[in-house]
């Protein structure tokens, strides 16, 4: 075996730039002739590779020798096998054994033979695998190979190749142990019950409720909000109002909280709406249950059991409802409080209806007291939020053109988050009632341009090698001397080409660098053109800095300024007349793909220009006007208004879970059909089931499989909870006790509280806790204070209301924020209306320890039944993630890669692709956000330790990112060949795809079930190498394709590009017109870009290899490594 060391980038580069011209110039010989040398033995030794070229003769006999007779040829060499030491095997205190080590052989486990030596000569004599006649894409791949003390495969099979009867070949490797030790190294993660945690959150928290006071537009809904509690407060402390409406008086107050003012106007007429009408439900099936457990003598000694029977009907249809459906949320909540009003307060076996009364007609004035405020103080027609969310689009996207940047991923994750957000700003202003000055139908195409501006910008490389020079080695510090080197001087080193090539780097970058500033520059004040009129038109003008926002631009002007600058850049493009592909270096190709990158996005920021500009011409000095919902009911019922989806709270794991759906849903569609062998060994699609009638038994295991969902899970602990809060309503000797203490407010309390996915945590069960004792003591001490004086209640009123309220409908914590003013609410007007009969701090105890009961029932039946782990969802997220990353690249594969020669991808194709990668982009976003949630979860057994989580989660998204890139690039470029050529390249190809394939099958899989991950796993960079060294032999050799155009044979290089001439894309069509043949060309000057765009397709498959490794690094550190045993 040949002891050469592995090539790196820069000998390779050196070396074919050497000999460039001569092998263009070389004949059609096989370079298994050309490049022929001679192995060395090593100290008198014979490795097993030089013992079996001995023994087996010249490489073009075809030997066969049976797998046993090769095991017992490589164990019984001259030398036998002695395990070297890695550096990840060496004990404390060793050395390494130094880079010009190498061990004897390294195992490479082949899956249709045994145990294959390495063999170096290919690497050794001087080939290389260019890709597109250029060495240099086949370099990242070499020296990865490199690290993973692999050179190259056993890539001479003398011919024979086994196509498995379409199974795939793998060849395993053994991983370095070294990386997946410092995966698994953890970080310091506070706790969260340190102190200092706690004193800092407390000081983030009132730094936030100062800025939000600050904040024009979150001061004036927290203004209506509280003046609306504040209005019906001090309405309750009028005696003839208080006499009018009954000892619950203050349910007014309590609906001014539930349905607050702070919301914009069509959220607040749809809240009022649904409010009462489940206000009204609830009233209605409380007096349905009290007519029925009285309706008789038997019925009235039993009453209670019918008031159970009631809740035990009514309580898990709202309660599925309300986990189902987004948009009955409201509806569900207030229908569940008024049928406990009604059934578990003051019950027994003599029907009161007056407190139908005493229920409806507080909460309809304390509706209609929200509503009249929402309108009359400082509306908000309804633009705001989506006002906030293209405003900070638009400046995650003015951020992305900050080139040159540091190479880090804060900006992408930026410009990822703000535009999930915009989408969901956008599908929010469509669902409800909006009063703007632009239609649903104009917002929807701002958001799509954004979108398709925000996706070329996401493609453009940070470093933006078009102005940088490449990173120099870091130099010695000052002060240290250099560290003694030995020079070796060869002849022909390449030094006079390496200075070449920079002279060639300088010169393009000079041409290039001016017009892709100047492009930049005007896309920038493009971008902020389009926010400053799009702010002006909505009225929204607070969220632009003061130089902006009284600033003019003409859209029409800005948009023949970006087509100005791009003819410059493309006029300066012509330096690539002195460029040849085959000897172009990777800077140069990297600076001719970074100012392609910059053209396309040009095209798509004048796309958002001319559309902000129509929407400006349509809509300036046009009147406000009214817009309906107008998305469809389908998904209508799935959605709620931004208030309300905060005010319910679990926002984070209501998006996870439905971008989740909204992937698995988007995958189905894609996913691989069953396939099933006939009797002729063939495969045929297993038959499609369409149009067939669901029978009985199958609409019954439809609804027993819909219960097994979260949905009605929650049902269930719902009204478990419930009814055994109240079993004390409907004893006897309990209910004196019960009414006295108003004990009903327990199961108010966990009615509110509970929520279908999220049960809460440490920290939310103490900040519930605590803001009951605060509003039970404030509440008890504005009456004390004053000794029941109005005047003094209504001050403690609004010094209590303008933090929790703002903590209900502001902050990260909104449930403990309504729980604290509902239990100030009870306790302040309890005691008015008592009057000093009952002492203050009685009722504090009394109501305050009934909410605390449903505090903590709330919170430990969501913990202890079915309850929601957010580490482990992240596990199943991220397994599920994997498995749909493999799903989109066989996709991409089939349609953009390897499809037939009559094929093209369709524009719906395009258009179905970047749906997908929208929404996996967003997942990515929730997954993150998932991340976040386990840092507060409670963990018995140890500290949750985020670290590889992190690092899998982002080396997921590179991996996605490379996929899109990879789609990007096979737009451009077709590789020349037939279907013979095809069948040639079947098993290298199948080999490579399936590999990578197998490996995130296998990974996601082990996320999932938790499960160890194999050692061994088949090696995607065997495969990448074996197809590029086919791809270099054909393309050495040559072979023949019958022309599509001409009816004759020509001989090809296999990575030649056709000349795709638009004069022969025509041809006679069966009714005489002429009709496409081929629709490959999508691009203008197709044969300009081709070659670099070709570099960047084998570039970015080289970088999914490698970043394949680092996935399963990540995997491993969580699931762990299956080990098979001492021959490990």
């Amino acid at each position: 075996m040949d002891s050469a060391k592995a090539e790196t980038s820069a000998d390779a580069a050196a070396r074919h730039r050497h000999t460039a011209s001569r092998r263009r110039s070389c004949d059609s010989g096989s370079p298994k002739h050309m490049h022929m040398h001679t192995r060395t033995e090593h100290a008198g030794t014979l490795t097993p590779t030089d013992f079996e070229s001995q023994s087996k003769g010249p490489a073009n006999v075809i030997p066969n020798p049976s797998p046993t007779d090769d095991r017992q040829v490589r164990w019984s060499a001259l030398e036998p096998h002695v395990p070297k030491p890695s550096i990840d095997q060496l004990k404390s205190g060793q050395s390494s054994p130094g880079s010009a080590w190498t061990p004897p052989y390294t195992k490479v486990y082949r899956g249709s033979f045994a145990a294959t030596p390495i063999s170096r000569s290919r690497l050794a004599s001087g080939q290389a695998t260019p890709r597109g006649g250029s060495l240099v894409a086949s370099i990242p791949l070499d020296q990865f190979m490199s690290r993973l003390q692999l050179e190259a495969d056993d890539l001479e099979d003398y011919g024979v190749e086994e196509l498995r009867d379409g199974f795939f070949d793998a060849s395993f490797y053994k991983m370095p142990r070294k990386e997946l030790a410092t995966a698994k190294q953890k970080r310091k993660i506070r706790s969260p019950f340190s102190l200092r945690k706690f004193v800092q959150l407390q000081k983030d928290g009132i730094k936030r409720f100062i800025w939000s006071i600050k904040h024009p537009k979150r001061r004036s809904a927290l203004m209506r909000a509280v003046t609306g509690y504040m209005l019906a407060y001090i309405l309750c402390l009028v005696p003839a109002i208080r006499k009018w409406l009954g000892p619950y008086h203050f349910i007014m107050i309590i609906a001014t909280i539930v349905n607050h003012a702070g919301r914009s106007i069509g959220s607040q007429i749809e809240g009022t709406i649904t409010t009462i009408i489940g206000a009204g439900i609830g009233i209605g099936a409380g007096l349905l249950a009290l007519w029925i457990s009285t309706v008789s003598g038997p019925a009235r000694d039993s009453y209670g059991a019918f008031l159970a029977v009631c809740l035990l009907i009514t309580l898990p249809m709202l309660a599925w409802a309300r986990a189902r459906f987004a948009r009955v949320f409201q509806l569900c909540i207030c229908a569940g409080f008024a049928l406990f009003f009604m059934v578990c307060e003051r019950v027994g076996p003599t029907p009161s209806y007056r407190k139908a009364w005493e229920f409806g007609i507080p909460w309809v004035l304390g509706m209609a007291i929200a509503q009249i405020t929402n309108i009359f103080l400082l509306p908000n027609p309804g633009n705001v939020q989506i006002a906030r969310a293209l405003h900070k689009a638009l400046d995650a996207a003015i951020g992305g053109l900050e080139l040159p940047r540091p190479s880090t991923a804060r900006q992408r994750e930026k410009m990822s988050k703000e535009t999930v957000e915009m989408s969901i700003a956008v599908r929010d202003f469509r669902s409800e009632i909006t009063i703007s000055k632009i239609s649903p139908e104009d917002m929807t195409d701002l958001r799509n341009n954004l979108q398709a501006v925000i996706r070329d910008f996401l493609r453009l490389e940070c470093i933006a090698p078009v102005f940088e020079s490449p990173k120099e080695e870091q130099r010695p510090r000052k002060g240290k001397p250099l560290k003694e080197t030995k020079i070796h001087i060869e002849v022909d080193s390449g030094d006079e080409s390496e200075d070449d090539e920079k002279v060639e780097i300088d010169r393009i970058r000079a041409a290039l660098a001016g017009p892709s500033r100047e492009m930049i520059n005007i896309m920038k004040e493009a971008l902020e053109a389009c926010d400053t009129l799009l702010m002006q038109i909505l009225h929204q003008t607070s969220f632009l800095p003061p130089g902006r926002k009284k600033n003019t631009w003409d859209c029409e002007v800005l948009a023949d300024r970006i087509l100005g600058a791009r003819d410059k850049l493309e006029e300066a493009h012509m330096v690539w007349a002195g460029v040849h592909p085959a000897d172009a270096s990777y800077t140069v190709i990297q600076i001719f793909l970074f100012t392609s990158t910059l053209l396309q996005a040009s095209d798509q920021v004048t796309k958002l220009v001319k559309s902000t500009g129509s929407i400006v011409k349509k809509r300036r000095g046009a009147n406000w006007r009214f817009y309906l919902p107008d998305y469809p009911l389908g998904k209508l019922v799935y959605r709620s208004n931004p208030q309300v989806r905060h005010d319910r709270g679990g926002t984070t794991t209501a998006f996870y879970f439905r971008t989740m759906k909204d992937i698995t849903l988007l995958m189905s569609k894609i996913a691989g059909k069953a396939w099933v062998p006939d009797s002729d060994l063939t495969t045929k699609p297993s038959p499609q089931k369409q149009g067939e009638k669901k029978t009985l038994r199958f609409r019954i295991w439809e609804v027993l499989h819909e219960l097994q969902g979260f949905e009605a899970r929650f049902a269930l602990k719902n009204t478990m909870t419930i009814c055994l809060l109240a079993i004390p309503a409907w004893l006897t000797r309990s209910q004196s006790w019960w009414n006295e203490w108003e004990g009903w407010w327990c199961t108010v309390a966990a009615w509110h509280l509970m929520q279908p996915r999220v049960g809460g945590n440490l920290n939310d069960l103490a900040a519930r806790l605590v803001t009951v004792a605060l509003g039970a003591f404030w509440g008890a001490l504005s009456f004390f204070a004053g000794n029941g004086n109005p005047y003094v209640m209504a001050v403690f009123a609004l010094l209590f209301a303008i933090p929790f309220l703002y903590r209900y409908m502001l902050s990260s914590h909104p449930r403990s924020g309504f729980i604290g003013c509902l239990t100030f609410t009870v306790v302040s007007m309890t005691c008015k209306n008592y009057e000093g009969l009952i002492p203050p701090h009685r009722i504090a105890y009394t109501r305050g320890t009934a909410i605390i009961v449903g505090v903590l029932a709330s919170v430990f039946i969501n913990w202890f039944l079915w309850p929601f782990v957010a580490r482990h969802e992240l596990r199943k997220s991220l397994a599920n993630m994997l498995i749909n990353l493999s799903i989109v690249y066989r996709t991409v594969v089939a349609k953009y890669i390897y499809h037939d020669l009559d094929y093209m991808p369709s524009p719906q194709d395009i258009i179905d692709s970047q749906i997908r990668e929208a929404k996996l982009r967003e997942g990515f976003v929730r997954i993150r956000e998932l991340l976040k949630m386990t840092e507060h979860e409670p963990r018995l057994r140890e500290r949750f330790d985020p670290t590889p989580y992190e690092h899998l989660i982002d080396s997921s998204e590179k991996f996605f990112d490379h996929i899109i890139d990879v789609r990007q690039a096979s737009l451009y470029f077709r590789i020349s060949g037939d279907r013979d050529m095809a069948q040639m390249m079947l098993s290298c190809r199948r080999d490579a795809v399936a590999t990578i394939l197998m490996n995130l099958w296998v990974l996601g899989g082990g996320l999932r079930s938790k499960t160890p991950i194999p050692k061994y796993l088949p090696s995607a960079a065997i495969a990448r190498r074996r197809l590029l060294q086919r791809i270099e032999d054909m393309d050495s050799e040559g072979y023949y394709e019958k022309s599509l155009y001409e009816g004759k044979r020509r001989r090809l290089r296999f990575t030649e590009l056709e000349q795709l001439d638009p004069e022969s894309l025509f041809v006679d069509g069966p009714d005489g017109k002429s009709e496409v043949k081929d629709g490959k060309v999508r691009h203008k000057g197709i044969d300009k870009w081709a070659h670099f765009y070709q570099y960047a397709y084998s570039s970015i498959l080289n970088e999914i290899v490698r970043e394949l490794e680092q996935l399963q690094i990540y995997t491993k550190a969580i699931t762990g490594e299956l080990s098979i045993g001492k021959f490990d």
